[in-house]
C-alpha cells in the first residue's frame, strides 16, 4: 500500500515546517506491513501522484490561499471513482466573537462531490476545558474500522477536542456518532444523527459510481502529536485514537472488511 499525504492540509503544513505534528501518525502508517508514506510533492495535487498511490490522506485544506482548485476537485474525484481510497479530515467552523476561522469550507467542496455535507458547526464539552470520549453507542461496532479484523484491534474510545459535524444520511456506514454530551457552541444545538466519522464504499454508496472508498472524519487535529499544540491539542496518543487511524487507513487500502 502507498499513501499520499498532501502537504498542503493544516496538520501536514505545521508538519513540514518542522513543529513534528505527525510523527507518530507517520510512524503509525510506516508500522503497517508494505506500507510507503510520503507527501505531495507540490503546491497542487497532481493526477501523476494521485495514480501512482493507493490511499490519499487530507489533514484539512485551509486557509483560502490553499484551497482546492477546480482541477484538484476532478482529480480527487476521480481517484476514488477509480477504486483510490481517500481520507478527508477537516476541522471545526468559525465560532462568532471568538474564532473567525472556518476550516470547514473548502473540504466541504470534497464531501459534496460524493454526497457527504460537512457543516460548519462547533461541536465541543460544553464545559470548554474539557476533552470529549466517543465510545460505546456512539460507535458502529459492525464495521471492521471500528470492531478490528485480522491482526487489528478493535476500537473502543475516540478522544477529541472540538470539531464540526458531518451528516450524510441513507447511504454509507456511520461509523462513530458525536456524543450526546457534546454541543454546538455556534447556535446551542444537539448532535442528533450528526457523525463525527462516516465510511463509503461501491456497496453502500448508492447510485453513486465509485470503486474505491472514503471515510470522512469531522477532525484533524486529534491525530497531532501529544504534546503540539499548533493548531490544537495533539491527541494521537488518547483513548484508541492510533488504532482508529491505523484501521481506516488499512480499510481504505482494502485490507480490511
Amino acid at each position: 500500500m502507498k499513501v499520499l499525504l498532501d502537504s498542503m492540509g493544516l496538520q501536514a503544513q505545521v508538519h513540514l515546517a518542522g513543529h513534528r505534528r505527525l510523527a507518530r501518525f507517520l510512524s503509525i502508517l510506516e508500522s503497517i506491513p508494505d506500507c510507503s508514506v510520503s507527501f505531495s510533492s507540490g503546491p497542487t495535487l497532481t493526477w501523476k501522484e494521485l495514480q501512482d498511490h493507493t490511499v490519499l490522506v487530507i489533514t484539512t485544506r485551509y486557509p483560502a490561499e490553499v484551497a482546492y482548485s477546480g482541477q484538484e476537485l476532478t482529480w480527487i474525484w476521480d481517484f476514488v471513482r477509480l477504486g483510490g481510497g481517500l481520507l478527508l479530515m477537516s476541522n471545526h467552523g468559525d465560532l462568532p466573537g471568538s474564532n473567525p476561522h472556518d476550516m470547514t469550507q473548502y473540504d466541504a467542496q470534497v464531501g459534496h462531490l460524493f454526497g457527504v455535507n460537512i457543516e460548519c458547526s462547533w461541536f465541543q464539552n460544553p464545559a470548554g476545558v474539557e476533552l470529549s470520549v466517543l465510545s460505546g453507542k456512539d460507535f458502529l461496532a459492525s464495521h471492521p474500522i471500528i470492531g478490528g479484523h485480522g491482526e487489528e484491534d478493535a476500537v473502543r474510545t475516540v478522544v477529541i477536542n472540538n470539531c464540526s459535524s458531518i451528516v450524510a444520511e441513507g447511504f454509507g456506514h456511520p461509523l462513530v456518532s458525536l456524543s450526546q454530551d457534546m454541543v454546538d457552541l455556534r447556535n446551542g444545538n444537539s448532535p442528533q444523527n450528526r457523525l463525527f466519522a462516516h465510511a463509503l464504499d461501491p456497496q453502500t454508496a448508492g447510485s453513486l459510481p465509485i470503486e474505491g472508498r472514503l471515510v470522512t472524519v469531522a477532525d484533524s487535529g486529534f491525530i497531532g502529536d501529544e504534546g503540539t499544540t499548533v493548531p490544537g491539542p495533539g491527541l494521537i496518543g488518547h483513548g484508541d485514537n492510533a488504532q482508529f487511524v491505523k484501521n481506516v487507513v488499512r480499510w481504505l487500502g482494502r485490507e480490511m472488511g
